[in-house]
């Protein structure tokens, strides 16, 4: 159970830089058009993945399930952090599923896939390194 708090207390890690990223977004590279929003959403998913090398790695004693886990948790919990901003704003999960469209520039779901996909990754990644 410790395994499973500390790598949601690493998620919680990752809202400071979210919502940096957002003001990133908002005040310096909307001056780029088109690009603002896939940029914003790759600078987020290299952060989540940054994240992930240096912190997952210190939670010991972890099997290969629990990597999945980590990354299941992360997802659910990026998508109600999002959704809850849309609630706070007048939208629903609607406009949640809208930000899933890649073909309107929203990378979103690179954000997700980074969620769910590095904790595994780093442990592939260690796994390679220690052989």
């Amino acid at each position: 159970m410790k395994k499973y708090l500390l790598a949601f207390l690493i998620w919680v890690m990752i809202i400071p830089i979210a919502i940096l990223n957002g003001g990133f977004r908002q005040y310096v590279l909307v001056k780029l058009g088109a690009l603002t929003m896939p940029i914003s959403g790759i600078i987020l998913a290299v952060c989540i993945f940054v994240v992930a090398y240096f912190m997952v790695p210190k939670i010991k004693d972890c099997t290969k399930r629990d990597y999945i886990v980590f990354g299941i948790m992360w997802f659910v919990l990026t998508n109600l952090f999002d959704l809850s901003a849309y609630i706070k704003d007048g939208g629903g999960f609607i406009d949640l599923v809208k930000s899933y469209n890649i073909l309107t520039g929203n990378t979103w779901v690179l954000v997700v896939v980074s969620a769910l996909l590095s904790p595994m990754m780093v442990m592939k990644i260690r796994q390679i390194s220690e052989d």
